[in-house]
């Protein structure tokens, strides 16, 4: 009976080391992928995944508390059959079982499986998530503070990627997506570290015509040009118009305000891939900051280029007798 109960406490440890290994090495971009698809198992370990340090922590718990028993029933068995010293020969009996049946070949195991394996034991997971999750809970909290106070006293620490550029990374890893799909992504992310601000300043100046103003210079093959309008009052953008339509009989005209084309507002400290989405809701090529001072310009071919990795080539330039920097 107890050489049973011990079988079954090696198998117990196994498991869960296994589960630890599996929780480290399985790709989290094929469980996206995997839950979008509609797998349950996928779905739940998504879930346990958003919360891995009380996992981690349940699954040492439960191993601890599970080689305290296999060592404990290794003594008892040992004791019955007259084992001298059998306090120090079961603990270096199952530590040499447990290193090589316990961990070494069930975390190669679902280092190799990695998602099937763990997809098969997710209800095992969330039964010790319920069981030991409060009580691990103040221990986490108190590692995390503990983690984030020495992370703030060492700048040369790299802040740790969000869930997002955490998928990046692995579906380039693991060859999953193609080198454009690779430069999208990496633009994506890069847009979400910089603000509107910092994309108009970048932009070289538009053409800005004034309403009731004439007297526009058009180099060659700039008809179709974008031209950002200005209220009288105030210089702000009130809306934009291609070059061509500006044109009347050869001669330069007033634009007027039901012709205008909205132009979307954002906010200086709006993320650009924010802003990206207004500007593709709005449908516009343009975003004005709502800030005093010069009016500022975001440009939505800019960002495209930007987003796909492409290079960052500037419009041509239209002189106008009204221009405002």
């Amino acid at each position: 009976m107890i050489l049973l109960a011990a079988l079954l406490a090696l198998a117990a440890a196994a498991l869960l080391a296994g589960l630890e290994t599996g929780l480290y090495a399985t790709s989290r971009l094929r469980i996206v992928l995997d839950a979008a698809g509609g797998h349950p198992a996928a779905r739940q370990l998504q879930k346990l995944l958003r919360e891995l340090p009380v996992i981690l922590t349940v699954l040492l718990v439960a191993m601890n508390l599970v080689n305290w028993a296999l060592s404990t029933l290794a003594q008892w068995a040992l004791a019955r059959a007259g084992v001298e010293e059998a306090t120090i020969v079961g603990t270096l009996l199952v530590t040499g079982v447990v290193f090589v049946l316990g961990e070494s070949v069930p975390k190669e195991l679902f280092r190799r499986g990695q998602h099937e394996f763990l997809y098969a034991f997710v209800p095992l997971l969330v039964a010790l998530r319920l069981v030991f999750g409060p009580l691990v809970a103040p221990v986490v909290a108190l590692s995390e503070a503990l983690a984030a106070r020495l992370r703030r006293k060492s700048p040369a620490t790299p802040p740790p990627a969000g869930d997002r550029e955490a998928l990046v990374t692995a579906g380039a890893a693991e060859g999953l997506l193609s080198p454009f799909q690779q430069r999208v992504a990496d633009g994506v992310l890069a847009m979400r570290t910089r603000r509107a601000a910092d994309e108009a300043r970048a932009v070289e100046g538009y053409p800005l015509a004034r309403l009731g103003q004439a007297g526009v210079h058009l180099p060659p093959g700039s008809r179709e040009h974008l031209v950002l309008v200005l209220d009288e009052s105030g210089g702000r953008v009130a809306g934009w118009l291609p070059l061509a339509a500006l044109l009347e009989e050869g001669r330069f005209r007033a634009p007027q305000r039901r012709e205008l084309r909205p132009v979307a507002r954002v906010e200086p400290a709006t993320s650009l891939d924010r802003v990206y989405a207004v500007l593709d809701r709005s449908a516009t090529p343009f975003a004005a900051l709502v800030e005093d001072g010069p009016v500022r310009v975001v440009d939505i071919g800019r960002l495209r280029r930007h987003l796909m990795g492409g290079p960052d080539r500037a419009r041509p330039s239209v002189a106008t007798s009204s221009a405002a920097p």
